[in-house]
């Protein structure tokens, strides 16, 4: 028979009572610096643990390889061992499954698994009779005093909660206490060998499975787990695959049954059944591989133990590579546009994965393969909340047309002198034909290219957009009066909307405003914020030339060519279809664009929100910096517009009032200016 420890031919009772297990211990620890408590040995043929794992999948499973003087011992074939050392600090009260690095010298772990560790109040829930009160408070004490290493104690009290005490004639079908009675008769590192019996803990167990496995399956298959253990130890290999299967048909997530059933099997040299059952161990935890290749019970055919992990390890990769390839391909956009998307550590290793993965041992494999679904979920949650703008080329806006001055080659006869005249003759003439170059005008028309800006989520998926129409060129008469000739001296882009709720928070991530609804207009945002939200946008290419709108470009963009109060005429019976103002907006903001556009294409120029502007001049001075269109304002800053709280009088072309820059307002927005080219 064989143990955890290779080439060990002790009972199981000599097992737990020989220095060498403690010694094995304590010798981990001198060298890992652990807690001896805390650390176990492992033995693995080097040719083996080459296909198993590389030193770095070894260093992120917090194993250790032991210094080569202590590592060479003699196995199987007398193959070349290596010795590693391994933690067992993550097994804890409150886990849910046995670890896959779980060590039957630990058997005491089991007594905290699962619903071991209900309260006495969550116990006293389900005690429906004084005398099932009774039991439970004697399997409290029993707890207790197993808590402090009192184990006859720990019997005591849980033979009086099964078979009854003075008082109370006991309760024999709670499988918690038979569970603790089995671990206490079934030993470990640390308990009381005088109590060790290791046919009363297989009955216990297996009590502790019949009487748990209606209302706690998963507890009754750790029970027959540890029943097919105690049975393994008597050297009963029936029973112990009996019971094995049993807890894998409860509980079909326990990893250990899988490796214990396997185990048995190997024992009783059924290596073609045993090799397939391991596979399902290794499925649920990837240390499965390393803890087989370990097992005196697995070494014994090392060689075929090793072909087979070798054609798992070719598998999982086979099956693992489209899976990987469809991820990437779903963040294709986020990889292409993003450039924290060629940094990411999930996307580095995948690519890795796909570049290098065949050549990889099992376990540096399976750290990707059995991670896959939460890694690209991972991935791909990092790629939706990331925001992607790109600005993209409409061509063939809306044609433009505008003079221009173009050369032009033209003959002409011009009389030449031939012979000059004298005193008494006439000049020779002749006539000739020249060319020569003039400059004349034309009406030409062209179209100019108008800009989309969308965001994006990095799956591809566009969260929001914007529209900029094509402003040409020209001159107009500004201000209240119109007095002021001013000339726009190149074509320019205006977006069709003021900002929107949706564009501002793809970009900044909040939402200021106080009337939510993505497709509203943003508000109570500063001039400052503005300013933030611009240096964002300038990032992405095609956008260097974003600003807030000079006062000129927004009032000629706003008029479209008109020179009436409002860019349709001077109606005020008409201005409800172009505007949110005072009479109709329900004293708040609307959805953008659901009145009419002016002539150029841009909506909401006429209430709904103000706009914050930039200085009258801005990029287009007309010889003087003094604004044109009344008093200096000092530090403040224009807006125009008006807004969904406006009389008429505040809506039209003109209007202008001013703000400081930290200002905001219910009633304040803004829109943004393209210089193309920049």
């Amino acid at each position: 028979m064989s143990y955890y420890v290779h080439d060990s031919n002790l009972s199981y009772s000599d097992y737990l009572q020989t220095r060498l297990f403690s010694d094995d211990i304590t010798g981990a620890t001198s060298q890992a610096g652990q807690d001896p408590a805390q650390r176990i040995l492992l033995a693995v043929s080097r040719q083996t643990r080459e296909v198993v794992a590389s030193n770095e999948a070894l260093a992120n499973e917090h194993i250790q390889a032991l210094a080569a003087s202590s590592a060479r011992i003699t196995g199987a074939h007398n193959e070349e061992f290596e010795q590693f050392s391994y933690s067992l600090d993550h097994i804890s009260t409150g886990i849910s499954e046995l670890s896959p690095t779980f060590h039957w010298g630990f058997g005491e772990v089991i007594a905290s698994l699962g619903h071991m560790s209900d309260t006495l109040v969550e116990l006293g829930k389900i005690a429906k009779t004084t005398v099932q009160v009774v039991a439970f408070n004697h399997f409290e004490i029993a707890r207790d005093a197993f808590r402090q290493g009192l184990y006859q104690e720990c019997v005591e009290e849980l033979d009086k909660a099964i078979a009854g005490d003075h008082t109370s004639a006991g309760y024999k079908l709670e499988w918690r206490f038979h569970q603790l009675l089995g671990t206490v008769r079934l030993g470990f590192a640390g308990g009381d060998l005088a109590l060790l019996d290791l046919a009363k803990a297989e009955e216990s167990f297996l009590l502790a499975a019949r009487y748990g496995k209606t209302d706690y399956p998963e507890d009754a298959g750790r029970a027959l787990l540890a029943a097919g253990w105690a049975a393994y130890c008597q050297g009963r290999m029936t029973e112990a695959l009996a019971h094995t299967d049993q807890a894998m048909a409860l509980h079909p997530r326990l990893g250990e049954a899988f490796f214990q059933a396997a185990k048995v099997r190997m024992a009783l040299g059924e290596v073609e059944v045993a090799l397939p059952v391991l596979s399902k161990a290794i499925d649920l935890d990837r240390f499965y591989a390393l803890k087989a290749a370990g097992d005196g019970d697995f070494q014994k055919y090392d060689e075929k133990l090793r072909g087979f992990l070798e054609a798992i390890r070719q598998e999982k990769h086979r099956q693992s590579v489209p899976l990987v390839k469809a991820a990437l391909d779903k963040i294709s956009f986020w990889r292409e546009h993003a450039p924290e998307a060629k940094k990411h550590a999930g996307v580095c290793r995948l690519d890795e994965f796909l570049a290098k993965g065949g050549a990889w041992p099992l376990l540096d494999m399976l750290a990707v393969v059995q991670n896959l679904d939460k890694a690209i979920g991972a991935i791909e949650a990092g790629a939706k909340s990331a925001r992607i703008i790109l600005a993209t080329k409409v061509p063939g806006g809306v044609p433009r047309s505008r003079e221009e001055k173009y050369p032009v080659e033209e003959t002409y006869q011009e009389k030449v002198v031939i012979t000059p005249g004298g005193f008494f003759r006439k000049a020779v003439t002749e006539l000739r034909t020249k060319t020569r170059t003039v400059m004349k005008t034309r009406t030409v028309q062209y179209p100019l290219d108008e800009i989309r800006l969308d965001v994006h989520d990095g799956l591809g998926i566009r969260v929001t957009s914007s529209e900029f129409c094509a402003i040409p060129s020209g001159t107009f008469m500004m201000g209240d009066k119109q007095k002021h000739q001013v000339t726009i001296s190149r074509d320019f882009l205006m977006v069709k909307y003021p900002v929107t709720q949706a564009l501002w928070q793809a970009v900044m991530g909040d939402n200021p405003s106080k009337f939510k609804g993505t497709d509203r207009p943003v508000e109570q945002v500063t001039w400052d914020d503005c300013q933030r939200f611009i240096t964002k946008l300038r990032a992405t290419p095609g956008l260097a030339g974003l600003s807030l709108p000079t006062e000129a470009e927004w009032e000629y963009a706003c008029r479209a060519g008109s020179t009436t109060a409002y860019c349709f005429g001077d109606e005020e019976s008409s201005l409800g279809d172009y505007a949110w103002y005072g009479p109709n907006s329900g004293r708040e903001t609307q959805p953008v664009g659901q009145k009419k556009p002016n002539a150029w294409g841009l909506y909401d120029m006429h209430g709904n929100v103000w706009e914050w502007c930039q200085d009258w001049y801005g990029n287009y001075p007309v010889g003087s910096v003094t604004d044109p269109c009344g008093p200096s304002f000092g530090s403040g800053r224009v807006f125009r517009g008006g807004s969904w709280l406006s009389d008429p009088r505040r809506v039209r072309s003109a209007e202008r009032y001013w703000f400081e820059p930290v200002n905001r307002s219910i009633s304040l927005g803004f829109r943004l200016v393209l210089l193309p080219d920049q």
